[in-house]
């Protein structure tokens, strides 16, 4: 609760005594600007099924709904952003609540036109393109890459068609707030009329026995061809490699009789994961869009299960497979409804969605 209290002060300081100005744009005779921007949408999991571990609760319909807003803005070469969001932590291990969250906080520097360095609380390099060759709405095989993180420094420049990117996060955590360590990551990328490639990688140091997280290795693809004007083909794809410990408990007596118990993380073994899909969208109008996939995904630790447990754990075997089709209402260019069915060995039977952007 005083974390929510405290960011809803500060989401009011932002705004406070200037409410009329700060939901314009405002730009000045030398170039500085300010603008605010947000979103707001509405829509959440149908036919969720618990059993893939990817939600908090036992539930059919995962609410997802979701509103962010911020303020950019320029003076001179000097660029900077306040990002906060407001989301429902539905994930695993999640609280089930809607929580305010400072999203991002950062102060950049542009070094020439197409050259920047920014830091602060940021998205990660590889985080921007990690999900390049993935044209559904929501979100399918998982990359897993450092995403937003604070005490973050990060470069991205422009050099013709192609672009590249680094950066390098101190003490880096997790969405549940567990440690991970240094994180560096990076991409490069090619991006033209008809192709368009993005390779990325990802390092991450390890949380030295503060939490279940060891060392990393991250390897990315993400590809776009547009054969046609209105047709766009992906390709995404990962290969990790994630030292993990399992998690066991020390129990101390005091000399008042209490006992203490203590987790303990050690003996972490290197887990290989991978997943691919392919995907496709066709723009029927400027108002009509349709979407696929196909998705592949291979964790290590579900044959771990499997080899111990017998598949009593999950009803899929080492690996699993699943597909998306989904249809794109877009009445304007800043609203979009969007509805997706999901076939095969899904987390849910299918995903809606209505989002407004400003």
């Amino acid at each position: 609760m005083l974390k929510k209290t405290t960011l809803a002060i500060a989401l009011a300081a932002i705004f406070a005594g200037g409410a009329a100005q700060a939901a314009t744009v405002y730009e000045a005779d030398n170039g500085d600007k300010v603008a605010v921007y947000g979103e707001v949408g509405v829509g959440g999991h149908i036919g969720a099924d618990y059993e893939y571990g990817e939600f908090y609760e036992d539930r059919n319909f995962i609410d997802d709904s979701f509103a962010t807003i911020g303020v950019k803005g320029n003076k001179q070469d000097v660029y900077y952003r306040v990002e906060l969001d407001y989301e429902r932590e539905n994930w695993k291990y999640g609280t089930g609540d809607m929580v305010l969250a400072i999203d991002k906080l950062f102060i950049g520097y542009k070094l020439t036109k197409d050259h920047a360095i920014e830091v602060g609380l940021t998205d990660t390099a590889f985080d921007d393109y990690d999900k390049y060759g993935d044209l559904t709405f929501d979100t399918t095989v998982e990359t897993g890459e450092a995403g937003d993180q604070d005490r973050t420094v990060k470069y991205e420049g422009r050099i013709s068609n192609i672009r590249l990117g680094t950066s390098y996060s101190y003490e880096s955590e997790s969405s549940s707030g567990a440690a991970l360590g240094d994180v560096v990551n990076g991409y490069i990328g090619y991006f033209g009329d008809i192709v368009s490639v993005v390779v990325g990688g990802e390092k991450r140091a390890g949380s030295n026995g503060k939490s279940k997280y060891g060392e990393q290795t991250l390897l990315g693809l993400g590809v776009r061809i547009n054969p046609i004007d209105n047709l766009t083909i992906g390709l995404n794809g990962f290969l990790e490699r994630e030292d993990i410990s399992p998690t066991s408990k020390s129990h101390k007596t005091n000399s008042d009789g209490t006992v203490v118990e203590t987790t303990i993380y050690q003996d972490y073994q290197e887990q290989e994961n991978k997943g691919a899909l392919v995907s496709a969208k066709y723009k029927l109008s400027e108002q009509w869009e349709i979407t696929g996939s196909y998705n592949f995904e291979e964790y290590e630790k579900w044959a771990i299960h499997n080899a111990q447990y017998g598949k009593v754990d999950h009803s899929w075997g080492d690996n699993r497979t699943w597909s998306t089709v989904g249809v794109n209402f877009k009445p304007s260019r800043s609203v979009v409804f969007a509805v997706e069915g999901n076939f095969g060995e899904s987390a849910q039977d299918a995903y809606a969605y209505a989002r407004v952007y400003f």
